[in-house]
């Protein structure tokens, strides 16, 4: 079993990263004292099995305690060899924003685990013993959660309190278009501006194997998107004989990618 270790660029193939085979601790590069021991790698396969049954199991759970709870049991199994904080804040980031958090493109919430390494370290240690098999494998999270909801809340008030300065200073507008679309819109549109940008020839058109690639989707998934967004009016179909092959902007958001500024700074 494999897990993605990115999202597909255009023209490039899905890579993958195997789970270690390694023992992997974690030390002080001070003391070279082990402060943490993951699993054992054979154990690796298993345990991430469990947390994706957990994980489609637990929607009913509020967004910030699902997003503490998937990033702390990740870096807790720890399944690769580099990168399992970055991967584990990630995934809560993308569980925040999927849930309605709309901090893309305005906020971090790794920059702000960063400006306390020490509380955050602290937090993921929950009081626990160093190694997993010692009652890390099903802690009380409390702790974490609380510096989770705590970070989240904190982010989350400086970013409302930056756009009230904002607000403030440029004095009532009329609301543009774009604000009443959902944010999965507002990202393609973003993408296909993106192009337009660079320059690319029919920047307009794409495939549903685009979407794929933007989104980190399966073809399931982006045909359902497609057609949401046909019977909403953004998109239209541009037909090649009896298949939909490629699809397009409709108007007026073709003519606002193609050839207005970004009206939305």
């Amino acid at each position: 079993m494999m897990m993605p270790c990115g999202l597909r660029g255009r023209g490039r193939r899905r890579q993958r990263t195997p789970y270690r085979s390694t023992e992997v601790p974690v030390v002080d590069t001070l003391t070279r004292r082990i402060e943490y021991a993951p699993p054992f790698p054979d154990d690796v396969p298993a345990l991430v099995g469990q947390l994706c049954h957990w994980w489609q199991g637990s929607e009913g759970l509020p967004a910030v305690v699902r997003a503490a709870l998937l990033s702390h049991r990740f870096i807790s199994i720890h399944p690769f060899d580099d990168g399992n904080g970055r991967c584990g804040r990630l995934l809560a980031t993308a569980t925040l924003w999927r849930c309605g958090y709309d901090f893309r493109r305005f906020l971090s919430i790794e920059e702000w685990f960063s400006q306390d390494r020490e509380a955050y370290y602290a937090a993921l240690q929950l009081g626990c013993p160093t190694d997993f098999y010692e009652g890390r494998h099903d802690p009380d999270h409390s702790p974490w959660l609380a510096f989770f909801a705590g970070v989240v809340h904190q982010a989350a008030g400086a970013l409302a309190q930056q756009a009230r300065k904002l607000q403030a200073r440029q004095g009532p507008t009329s609301p543009h278009p774009w604000e009443a679309l959902d944010r999965r819109s507002q990202q393609l549109l973003t993408r296909l501006r993106a192009r337009v940008a660079a320059g690319q020839a029919d920047a307009e058109l794409f495939k549903p194997g685009d979407l794929e690639g933007w989104f980190a989707v399966s073809s399931t998934t982006a045909q359902d998107w497609l057609k949401s967004w046909e019977r909403k009016g953004l998109l239209q179909p541009a037909k090649e004989g009896q298949r939909i092959r490629t699809w397009r902007l409709a108007q007026p958001w073709a003519s606002w990618v193609l050839s207005q500024p970004d009206q939305r700074e």
